[in-house]
């Protein structure tokens, strides 16, 4: 069988369908096609901050850097030098389509300006207004990088180095982000994730690394109860089971998304399991004095995502499932087959949902093998009314 082949890389400067068709529905074509030409330099800005993934310079053990040194420096340089270009290359394209006003002579009045004549005229200003403190924002936070890579207390570790560029970069995405949502905004009423390049990309990579989390939390809690009831020579095993399963789950993609300091608190965890299972046995204590303060970590980190990243996300999953449900039932009402093949349809979507709740994390598991088995009235029945139960239950706030 031949393998098979990869999807294309969709070009950097691709905007998303529907800030296009915004667009191109614009009467004014003078602005819009100047706007076009900045959202894809936004468009490439956002992808350069996100392609490159700068999880490949960050160290891949606890251990500090000796101290500063060319050598550190000339590893980060790329991540650094990329994101300064892409940043600064967005700034350019919008003083070139949009060129700032002239400050006024004299003595530094702000001068006078006629009123806008039409409604698009006015829309105009707002979206020039929007664009001219958004670069002047953005070349600020490009001069503060600047600064903040220099001192000798950034450059000298190479995790404190990552956690400041990592945050920088972030800072970059979110205000570009921005940027092109309000300027979309302005003509029509849009959704961020419908109209912001990357967006849509960003949140999955959340809701994968909230599902892989769940996954790990759910190991590590099998390792504690196993190692509640073992011998204390048999509690090592269980400490290095532990490093594995922190291992794998540093080696996933969703990975990619934690921020540094959680990657350093995860790689911490590993280093110490691998340590006590180096000993030939290990008191009762020794792994929920390890395991549970990180288990209590991993929730903070798991509500962080879902507070910042997934809440609309999770809505519009929970309401696609309902959705799905009453046409399950339906289906039931009509002694329809379509009951099941709905439902299972359902569990697959409400997969994206998985990590944001323990009780429904496990109704999602057992669901996914009813359906996998296969569902007659029956049991479409049950599924059914557990699912909505479930549902109703979820923790939105």
């Amino acid at each position: 069988m031949a393998p098979p082949i990869p999807k294309p890389r969709i070009p950097p400067d691709a905007l998303p369908a529907r800030l296009e068709t915004l667009l191109e529905s614009l009467t004014d074509r003078h602005v819009a096609d100047r706007l076009v030409r900045v959202h894809r330099a936004a468009a490439v800005a956002i992808d350069r901050l996100g392609h490159l993934s700068i999880a490949k310079y960050e160290p891949t053990t606890v251990e500090p850097d000796g101290g500063a040194d060319l050598a550190l420096w000339e590893t980060m340089a790329p991540a650094i030098g990329d994101t300064l270009v892409g940043v600064n290359q967005l700034v350019t394209a919008i003083h070139k389509e949009f060129p700032p006003p002239a400050k006024p002579a004299g003595n530094g009045g702000e001068g006078w300006a006629p009123p806008p004549a039409s409604s698009d005229e006015r829309l105009a200003q707002e979206v020039e207004a929007v664009l001219h403190a958004s670069a002047e924002r953005l070349s600020r936070r490009v001069s503060e990088l600047g600064q903040q890579m220099r001192r000798p207390e950034v450059v000298s570790d190479r995790w404190t180095l990552m956690a400041e560029l990592q945050t920088f970069r972030a800072d970059f995405r979110v205000r570009i982000g921005d940027l092109v949502y309000l300027t979309a905004a302005a003509f029509e009423d849009v959704r961020r994730e419908d109209v912001v390049p990357g967006y849509v990309h960003q949140v999955g990579a959340r809701a994968a690394l909230r599902a892989a989390a769940a996954d790990l939390r759910r190991s590590l809690q099998g390792r504690l109860e196993r190692a509640a009831k073992a011998e204390a020579t048999s509690r090592p095993a269980l400490a290095r089971q532990v490093a594995e399963s922190v291992a794998a789950f540093v080696s996933l993609p969703a990975s990619v998304a934690l921020r540094t300091p959680q990657k350093h608190a995860v790689l911490s965890l590993r280093a110490r399991a691998q340590e006590e299972g180096t000993r030939a046995e290990l008191p009762l204590d020794a792994l929920p004095g390890l395991v549970e303060p990180f288990l209590a970590f991993l929730d903070e980190t798991t509500e962080e995502v879902t507070r910042a990243w997934l809440t609309v996300h999770d809505r519009k999953v929970w309401a696609s499932c309902g959705a799905k449900l009453e046409q399950a039932e339906m289906h039931l009402t009509l002694d329809s087959p379509g009951a099941a093949r709905v439902l299972a349809d359902a569990v697959d979507t409400a997969a994206a949902l998985y990590g944001r709740s323990v009780p429904f994390d496990g109704f999602l598991r057992k669901a996914r093998q009813e359906a996998a088995e296969g569902l007659d009235a029956s049991g479409a029945r049950g599924l059914l009314e557990r699912f909505r139960e479930k549902l109703a239950a979820l923790p939105f706030s």
